[in-house]
Protein backbone atom coordinates (compact mmCIF):
# COMPACT_ATOMS: atom_id res chain seq x y z
CA UNK A 1 0.00 0.00 0.00
CA UNK A 2 1.32 3.25 -0.75
CA UNK A 3 2.25 5.93 2.03
CA UNK A 4 -0.06 9.15 2.17
CA UNK A 5 0.11 12.13 3.54
CA UNK A 6 3.27 14.48 3.10
CA UNK A 7 7.02 13.87 4.44
CA UNK A 8 7.51 14.38 8.21
CA UNK A 9 9.06 17.93 8.73
CA UNK A 10 10.81 18.15 11.90
CA UNK A 11 10.81 21.29 13.48
CA UNK A 12 13.02 20.38 16.85
CA UNK A 13 16.35 21.04 15.38
CA UNK A 14 18.12 22.19 18.23
CA UNK A 15 18.11 22.17 21.96
CA UNK A 16 16.84 25.00 23.91
CA UNK A 17 19.71 25.54 26.94
CA UNK A 18 17.50 24.79 29.72
CA UNK A 19 18.19 25.26 34.11
CA UNK A 20 18.93 21.74 34.06
CA UNK A 21 21.66 21.78 31.22
CA UNK A 22 23.26 24.82 33.23
CA UNK A 23 23.55 23.21 36.59
CA UNK A 24 24.79 20.04 34.47
CA UNK A 25 27.49 22.40 33.17
CA UNK A 26 28.84 24.00 37.10
CA UNK A 27 28.73 20.42 37.99
CA UNK A 28 31.21 19.62 35.56
CA UNK A 29 33.29 22.30 36.62
CA UNK A 30 33.04 20.98 40.10
CA UNK A 31 33.89 17.56 38.88
CA UNK A 32 37.28 18.75 37.32
CA UNK A 33 37.98 19.36 40.98
CA UNK A 34 37.86 15.52 41.44
CA UNK A 35 41.44 13.62 41.73
CA UNK A 36 41.45 10.80 39.04
CA UNK A 37 43.90 8.19 39.55
CA UNK A 38 45.13 5.68 37.37
CA UNK A 39 46.82 2.34 38.54
CA UNK A 40 49.30 0.11 36.07
CA UNK A 41 51.87 -2.44 36.17
CA UNK A 42 55.00 -2.19 34.83
CA UNK A 43 57.05 -4.74 33.96
CA UNK A 44 56.92 -8.50 34.07
CA UNK A 45 54.97 -9.48 36.64
CA UNK A 46 53.57 -12.45 38.66
CA UNK A 47 49.77 -13.12 38.23
CA UNK A 48 49.40 -12.33 41.72
CA UNK A 49 50.78 -9.25 41.30
CA UNK A 50 47.99 -8.62 38.23
CA UNK A 51 45.41 -9.58 41.07
CA UNK A 52 46.53 -6.99 43.00
CA UNK A 53 46.23 -4.52 40.73
CA UNK A 54 42.83 -5.06 39.98
CA UNK A 55 42.01 -4.87 43.82
CA UNK A 56 43.83 -1.45 44.16
CA UNK A 57 41.98 -0.43 41.09
CA UNK A 58 38.61 -1.58 43.44
CA UNK A 59 40.10 0.01 45.98
CA UNK A 60 39.99 3.42 44.01
CA UNK A 61 37.27 3.48 41.99
CA UNK A 62 34.75 5.18 41.46
CA UNK A 63 37.53 7.89 40.15
CA UNK A 64 40.03 5.57 38.43
CA UNK A 65 40.22 3.26 34.88
CA UNK A 66 38.98 0.32 35.83
CA UNK A 67 39.60 -1.37 32.62
CA UNK A 68 42.95 -0.13 31.76
CA UNK A 69 45.02 -2.37 29.44
CA UNK A 70 48.99 -2.19 29.56
CA UNK A 71 50.37 -2.19 26.04
CA UNK A 72 53.24 -4.96 26.23
CA UNK A 73 55.14 -2.95 23.34
CA UNK A 74 55.09 -0.10 26.14
CA UNK A 75 56.60 -1.28 28.63
CA UNK A 76 59.62 0.72 29.00
CA UNK A 77 57.39 4.03 28.61
CA UNK A 78 58.72 5.74 31.75
CA UNK A 79 55.80 7.08 34.02
CA UNK A 80 56.63 10.82 32.55
CA UNK A 81 55.42 10.14 29.76
CA UNK A 82 52.10 8.66 31.20
CA UNK A 83 51.96 11.41 33.35
CA UNK A 84 51.96 13.86 30.03
CA UNK A 85 49.75 11.92 27.95
CA UNK A 86 46.94 11.46 30.06
CA UNK A 87 46.91 13.67 32.09
CA UNK A 88 45.39 16.66 30.20
CA UNK A 89 43.55 14.24 27.93
CA UNK A 90 41.75 12.12 30.87
CA UNK A 91 41.83 14.68 33.65
CA UNK A 92 44.49 11.62 35.62
CA UNK A 93 46.49 13.47 38.72
CA UNK A 94 48.06 10.09 40.07
CA UNK A 95 49.94 7.18 38.82
CA UNK A 96 50.12 4.53 40.67
CA UNK A 97 52.44 1.79 39.70
CA UNK A 98 53.34 -1.37 40.62
CA UNK A 99 56.58 -3.24 39.62
CA UNK A 100 58.44 -6.67 40.59
CA UNK A 101 62.21 -7.62 40.39
CA UNK A 102 64.03 -10.54 42.27
CA UNK A 103 63.96 -9.31 45.39
CA UNK A 104 60.93 -6.69 45.92
CA UNK A 105 57.92 -5.45 44.79
CA UNK A 106 57.91 -1.74 44.82
CA UNK A 107 54.55 0.44 44.72
CA UNK A 108 54.97 3.79 42.90
CA UNK A 109 52.56 6.99 43.68
CA UNK A 110 53.01 9.92 41.40
CA UNK A 111 51.40 13.20 41.44
CA UNK A 112 50.99 14.35 37.60
CA UNK A 113 52.20 15.96 35.74
CA UNK A 114 54.92 17.43 37.99
CA UNK A 115 55.62 15.39 40.95
CA UNK A 116 56.75 14.58 43.77
CA UNK A 117 56.62 10.55 43.09
CA UNK A 118 56.74 8.41 46.64
CA UNK A 119 58.58 5.09 46.31
CA UNK A 120 56.90 2.26 48.78
CA UNK A 121 58.42 -1.20 49.49
CA UNK A 122 55.67 -3.61 49.61
CA UNK A 123 56.87 -5.93 52.13
CA UNK A 124 53.25 -7.82 52.57
CA UNK A 125 50.07 -8.33 50.96
CA UNK A 126 46.59 -9.96 50.83
CA UNK A 127 44.70 -10.22 48.14
CA UNK A 128 40.99 -9.48 48.36
CA UNK A 129 39.33 -13.41 47.22
CA UNK A 130 42.20 -14.39 50.13
CA UNK A 131 40.18 -12.57 52.56
CA UNK A 132 37.04 -13.75 51.01
CA UNK A 133 37.94 -17.66 51.58
CA UNK A 134 38.06 -17.13 55.12
CA UNK A 135 35.49 -15.09 55.59
CA UNK A 136 31.77 -16.29 56.92
CA UNK A 137 29.51 -13.74 55.38
CA UNK A 138 31.69 -12.20 52.40
CA UNK A 139 30.42 -8.65 51.52
CA UNK A 140 29.19 -8.27 47.84
CA UNK A 141 27.66 -5.27 46.71
CA UNK A 142 28.73 -3.69 43.43
CA UNK A 143 26.53 -0.04 44.53
CA UNK A 144 29.34 0.30 47.24
CA UNK A 145 31.77 1.22 44.85
CA UNK A 146 29.77 3.98 42.97
CA UNK A 147 30.75 6.72 45.56
CA UNK A 148 34.27 6.90 47.06
CA UNK A 149 35.30 5.57 50.38
CA UNK A 150 35.83 7.25 53.54
CA UNK A 151 39.82 7.71 54.00
CA UNK A 152 41.36 7.71 57.36
CA UNK A 153 44.97 8.38 58.72
CA UNK A 154 45.78 6.90 61.69
CA UNK A 155 48.95 8.11 64.37
CA UNK A 156 50.41 10.14 61.38
CA UNK A 157 51.01 12.72 64.07
CA UNK A 158 50.08 16.48 63.97
CA UNK A 159 51.99 19.41 62.61
CA UNK A 160 55.08 18.39 64.28
CA UNK A 161 55.63 14.97 62.14
CA UNK A 162 58.50 14.59 60.22
CA UNK A 163 57.92 16.38 56.43
CA UNK A 164 58.04 12.68 54.82
CA UNK A 165 55.44 12.00 57.29
CA UNK A 166 53.37 14.68 56.47
CA UNK A 167 53.91 14.44 52.33
CA UNK A 168 52.34 10.65 53.08
CA UNK A 169 49.31 11.56 55.19
CA UNK A 170 48.60 14.63 52.17
CA UNK A 171 49.02 12.53 49.61
CA UNK A 172 46.78 9.65 51.12
CA UNK A 173 44.31 12.15 51.63
CA UNK A 174 44.51 13.91 48.02
CA UNK A 175 44.38 10.30 46.00
CA UNK A 176 40.31 10.22 47.24
CA UNK A 177 37.65 13.14 46.75
CA UNK A 178 37.64 15.51 49.71
CA UNK A 179 34.47 15.06 52.07
CA UNK A 180 31.99 18.14 52.96
CA UNK A 181 30.32 17.02 56.22
CA UNK A 182 27.52 19.69 55.51
CA UNK A 183 26.50 17.97 52.16
CA UNK A 184 27.57 14.46 52.27
CA UNK A 185 24.64 12.19 52.20
CA UNK A 186 24.57 9.07 54.85
CA UNK A 187 23.96 6.67 51.77
CA UNK A 188 26.87 7.52 50.18
CA UNK A 189 28.79 6.31 52.92
CA UNK A 190 29.52 2.96 52.08
CA UNK A 191 33.11 2.06 52.23
CA UNK A 192 36.16 3.05 54.29
CA UNK A 193 40.11 3.04 53.74
CA UNK A 194 42.12 2.97 56.17
CA UNK A 195 45.95 4.13 55.98
CA UNK A 196 47.69 3.34 59.44
CA UNK A 197 51.42 4.74 60.43
CA UNK A 198 53.25 2.13 62.76
CA UNK A 199 55.88 3.37 64.54
CA UNK A 200 58.03 0.11 65.91
CA UNK A 201 60.90 0.36 68.47
CA UNK A 202 63.84 -1.56 66.72
CA UNK A 203 65.77 -2.31 69.99
CA UNK A 204 62.82 -3.98 71.36
CA UNK A 205 61.82 -5.72 67.56
CA UNK A 206 65.66 -6.77 67.51
CA UNK A 207 65.53 -8.45 71.02
CA UNK A 208 61.92 -10.26 70.19
CA UNK A 209 63.62 -11.61 66.85
CA UNK A 210 65.71 -13.43 69.00
CA UNK A 211 63.35 -15.01 71.12
CA UNK A 212 61.14 -15.55 68.14
CA UNK A 213 63.14 -16.21 64.90
CA UNK A 214 61.08 -16.84 61.77
CA UNK A 215 58.32 -14.50 63.46
CA UNK A 216 58.04 -10.75 61.41
CA UNK A 217 61.78 -10.33 60.62
CA UNK A 218 61.21 -8.12 57.95
CA UNK A 219 59.54 -5.74 60.66
CA UNK A 220 60.91 -1.97 60.25
CA UNK A 221 60.04 1.29 61.44
CA UNK A 222 57.70 3.93 59.76
CA UNK A 223 55.51 1.03 57.85
CA UNK A 224 52.06 2.09 57.03
CA UNK A 225 49.00 -0.73 56.84
CA UNK A 226 46.37 -0.21 54.19
CA UNK A 227 43.07 -1.79 54.70
CA UNK A 228 39.73 -1.42 52.79
CA UNK A 229 36.25 -1.93 54.80
CA UNK A 230 32.92 -2.09 53.68
CA UNK A 231 30.41 -0.83 56.31
CA UNK A 232 27.03 -2.58 57.51
CA UNK A 233 24.82 -1.59 59.83
CA UNK A 234 22.28 -3.43 61.78
CA UNK A 235 19.31 -2.14 63.40
CA UNK A 236 19.74 -2.56 67.44
CA UNK A 237 16.95 -2.30 70.35
CA UNK A 238 14.84 -5.49 68.67
CA UNK A 239 14.83 -9.38 69.41
CA UNK A 240 17.44 -11.51 66.96
CA UNK A 241 14.87 -12.90 65.45
CA UNK A 242 12.64 -10.12 65.06
CA UNK A 243 15.48 -8.43 63.11
CA UNK A 244 15.46 -11.22 60.84
CA UNK A 245 12.10 -10.64 60.13
CA UNK A 246 12.61 -7.16 59.84
CA UNK A 247 16.07 -7.78 57.16
CA UNK A 248 13.58 -10.32 55.06
CA UNK A 249 15.45 -13.58 56.04
CA UNK A 250 12.39 -15.61 56.61
CA UNK A 251 13.29 -18.44 58.56
CA UNK A 252 11.70 -22.25 58.52
CA UNK A 253 8.80 -22.41 60.30
CA UNK A 254 7.83 -25.72 59.46
CA UNK A 255 8.64 -27.48 61.89
CA UNK A 256 6.44 -24.87 64.54
CA UNK A 257 2.64 -24.69 64.55
CA UNK A 258 2.60 -20.42 65.34
CA UNK A 259 5.18 -17.86 64.92
CA UNK A 260 5.11 -16.99 68.53
CA UNK A 261 6.93 -20.27 69.15
CA UNK A 262 9.93 -18.79 66.78
CA UNK A 263 9.32 -15.47 68.77
CA UNK A 264 9.77 -16.99 72.56
CA UNK A 265 11.92 -20.02 71.54
CA UNK A 266 9.38 -22.24 73.33
CA UNK A 267 5.76 -24.05 72.12
CA UNK A 268 2.38 -23.45 74.03
CA UNK A 269 3.25 -26.69 75.90
CA UNK A 270 6.43 -24.76 77.18
CA UNK A 271 8.86 -27.45 75.52
CA UNK A 272 11.70 -25.90 73.81
CA UNK A 273 10.67 -25.03 69.91
CA UNK A 274 12.84 -26.78 67.63
CA UNK A 275 15.57 -24.80 65.82
CA UNK A 276 14.50 -22.68 62.84
CA UNK A 277 18.06 -22.14 61.42
CA UNK A 278 18.71 -23.57 57.78
CA UNK A 279 22.44 -24.73 57.62
CA UNK A 280 25.42 -22.25 57.52
CA UNK A 281 22.75 -19.43 58.98
CA UNK A 282 23.93 -19.29 62.18
CA UNK A 283 23.90 -16.17 64.53
CA UNK A 284 25.73 -13.25 64.36
CA UNK A 285 29.28 -13.50 66.09
CA UNK A 286 29.46 -9.59 66.71
CA UNK A 287 28.51 -8.30 69.82
CA UNK A 288 26.16 -5.53 70.29
CA UNK A 289 28.65 -2.97 71.98
CA UNK A 290 27.73 0.04 72.97
CA UNK A 291 30.48 1.92 71.03
CA UNK A 292 29.14 0.66 67.76
CA UNK A 293 25.65 1.90 68.12
CA UNK A 294 24.82 4.77 66.79
CA UNK A 295 21.50 7.23 65.38
CA UNK A 296 21.11 7.21 62.08
CA UNK A 297 20.11 10.92 60.77
CA UNK A 298 19.14 9.48 57.59
CA UNK A 299 18.21 6.48 56.28
CA UNK A 300 20.97 3.67 55.45
CA UNK A 301 21.03 1.03 53.26
CA UNK A 302 19.42 -2.39 54.62
CA UNK A 303 16.38 -3.15 55.84
CA UNK A 304 15.31 -1.42 59.57
CA UNK A 305 17.79 1.43 59.01
CA UNK A 306 15.61 3.99 58.74
CA UNK A 307 16.29 7.76 60.08
CA UNK A 308 15.93 8.02 63.83
CA UNK A 309 16.77 4.84 64.43
CA UNK A 310 19.54 3.01 66.75
CA UNK A 311 21.51 0.90 64.68
CA UNK A 312 25.03 -1.21 65.27
CA UNK A 313 28.28 -0.80 62.46
CA UNK A 314 30.37 -3.37 61.38
CA UNK A 315 33.34 -3.38 59.08
CA UNK A 316 33.75 -5.85 56.80
CA UNK A 317 36.97 -6.17 55.21
CA UNK A 318 37.12 -6.21 51.48
CA UNK A 319 41.13 -6.39 50.75
CA UNK A 320 43.30 -5.74 49.62
CA UNK A 321 45.56 -5.45 52.74
CA UNK A 322 48.90 -3.84 52.43
CA UNK A 323 52.01 -3.08 54.20
CA UNK A 324 54.15 -0.77 52.80
CA UNK A 325 57.28 1.03 53.76
CA UNK A 326 58.57 4.16 52.45
CA UNK A 327 61.85 4.14 51.18
CA UNK A 328 62.13 7.41 48.90
CA UNK A 329 60.62 10.54 47.47
CA UNK A 330 61.42 12.44 44.02
CA UNK A 331 60.85 15.69 43.11
CA UNK A 332 59.77 15.23 40.21
CA UNK A 333 57.54 12.56 38.44
CA UNK A 334 60.07 9.77 38.90
CA UNK A 335 63.00 11.94 38.44
CA UNK A 336 64.88 14.73 39.99
CA UNK A 337 66.37 15.38 43.31
CA UNK A 338 65.86 12.61 46.17
CA UNK A 339 64.14 14.86 48.89
CA UNK A 340 64.23 11.51 51.54
CA UNK A 341 65.86 8.34 51.44
CA UNK A 342 65.02 5.84 54.07
CA UNK A 343 68.40 3.37 53.88
CA UNK A 344 70.94 6.58 52.27
CA UNK A 345 71.73 9.93 54.19
CA UNK A 346 74.43 12.20 52.41
CA UNK A 347 75.66 15.13 53.50
CA UNK A 348 75.23 18.74 52.06
CA UNK A 349 78.35 18.67 50.30
CA UNK A 350 77.77 14.75 48.57
CA UNK A 351 74.10 16.52 48.00
CA UNK A 352 76.02 19.05 45.87
CA UNK A 353 78.19 17.11 44.57
CA UNK A 354 75.68 14.55 43.09
CA UNK A 355 73.55 17.26 41.87
CA UNK A 356 76.35 18.82 40.27
CA UNK A 357 77.05 15.54 38.43
CA UNK A 358 73.35 14.96 37.60
CA UNK A 359 73.27 18.64 35.92
CA UNK A 360 76.60 17.82 34.21
CA UNK A 361 75.35 14.51 33.02
CA UNK A 362 71.64 16.57 31.64
CA UNK A 363 74.15 19.13 29.68
CA UNK A 364 75.95 16.33 28.48
CA UNK A 365 72.83 14.45 26.95
CA UNK A 366 71.44 17.96 25.42
CA UNK A 367 74.70 18.24 23.85
CA UNK A 368 74.57 14.50 22.43
CA UNK A 369 71.21 15.12 21.66
CA UNK A 370 71.48 18.27 19.70
CA UNK A 371 74.69 16.97 18.19
CA UNK A 372 72.65 13.71 16.59
CA UNK A 373 69.62 15.88 15.85
CA UNK A 374 72.07 17.67 13.63
CA UNK A 375 73.63 15.09 12.10
CA UNK A 376 70.32 13.53 11.25
CA UNK A 377 68.90 16.58 9.49
CA UNK A 378 72.74 16.90 7.41
CA UNK A 379 72.07 13.31 6.68
CA UNK A 380 68.52 14.18 5.53
CA UNK A 381 69.90 17.27 3.67
CA UNK A 382 72.97 15.31 1.87
CA UNK A 383 70.18 12.10 1.21
CA UNK A 384 67.60 14.81 -0.26
CA UNK A 385 70.37 16.42 -2.34
CA UNK A 386 71.44 13.25 -3.67
CA UNK A 387 67.70 12.45 -4.52
CA UNK A 388 67.10 15.61 -6.54
CA UNK A 389 70.56 15.61 -8.54
CA UNK A 390 69.16 11.96 -9.36
CA UNK A 391 66.15 12.94 -10.46
CA UNK A 392 66.95 15.66 -12.37
CA UNK A 393 69.46 13.57 -14.28
CA UNK A 394 66.57 11.28 -14.97
CA UNK A 395 64.76 14.20 -16.47
CA UNK A 396 67.50 15.03 -18.29
CA UNK A 397 67.60 11.39 -20.05
CA UNK A 398 64.12 11.48 -20.70
CA UNK A 399 64.20 15.24 -21.97
CA UNK A 400 67.12 14.01 -24.76
CA UNK A 401 65.31 10.61 -25.72
CA UNK A 402 62.36 12.52 -26.54
CA UNK A 403 64.21 15.35 -28.14
CA UNK A 404 66.24 12.05 -30.07
CA UNK A 405 62.76 10.57 -30.59
CA UNK A 406 61.01 13.94 -32.38
CA UNK A 407 64.17 13.93 -34.94
CA UNK A 408 63.34 10.67 -36.39
CA UNK A 409 60.23 11.26 -36.27
CA UNK A 410 60.87 14.14 -38.36
CA UNK A 411 62.79 12.47 -40.93
CA UNK A 412 60.57 9.58 -41.31
CA UNK A 413 58.03 12.80 -42.37
CA UNK A 414 60.83 13.82 -44.91
CA UNK A 415 61.02 10.54 -46.31
CA UNK A 416 57.53 9.65 -46.80
CA UNK A 417 56.96 13.34 -48.56
CA UNK A 418 59.88 12.46 -50.85
CA UNK A 419 58.59 9.28 -51.69
CA UNK A 420 55.34 10.50 -52.37
CA UNK A 421 56.43 13.37 -54.33
CA UNK A 422 58.24 10.57 -56.88
CA UNK A 423 55.40 8.09 -57.22
CA UNK A 424 53.12 11.08 -58.17
CA UNK A 425 55.82 12.42 -60.45
CA UNK A 426 56.30 8.65 -62.23
CA UNK A 427 52.29 8.93 -62.07
CA UNK A 428 51.98 11.84 -63.90
CA UNK A 429 55.05 10.47 -66.61
CA UNK A 430 53.01 7.33 -66.91
CA UNK A 431 49.31 8.80 -67.69
CA UNK A 432 51.63 11.49 -70.63
CA UNK A 433 52.79 8.43 -72.30
CA UNK A 434 49.77 6.25 -72.37
CA UNK A 435 48.15 9.52 -73.94
CA UNK A 436 50.74 9.70 -76.59
CA UNK A 437 50.05 6.37 -77.81
CA UNK A 438 47.01 6.83 -77.84
CA UNK A 439 47.33 9.84 -80.30
CA UNK A 440 49.52 7.77 -81.96
CA UNK A 441 47.44 5.06 -83.12
CA UNK A 442 44.78 7.40 -84.03
CA UNK A 443 46.82 8.91 -86.56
Amino acid sequence: MPRRGRKRKKTRTHVVDTDERIRGGLLSNDELKIPRSLVIRRGKVESELTELVTDIRKLMRPYTAVNFKEDAKNRKVTLSHYANSLSTSMGVTHILAVSQNSNRVTLRVGRTPGGPTLSFRVKRFTLGRQIRAVQRRPYDSTKAFESPPVVVTNNFGDVSAAPHVKLMRITFQNMFPAINVSTVKLSECRRVVLFNFIRRDMSQVSSDKKKHVGDDDDLEDEEVEIRHYAIRAKPVGVDRKVRRLVEAKIPNLSKLSDISDYITGQTSSGAPAPAVLRPGEMSDSEPEDEDTQVVLPGKYRGKGNNQAQKSALKLVELGPRLRIKLYKVERGMASGDVMYHAYENKTPEEVKALKQRKEGEAALKKRRREEQEANVARKQAAKDEKLAAKKARKKEREEKAMAALRGEVANDDGADQEESSSEEEEEEEGTDSESFEEESGDE
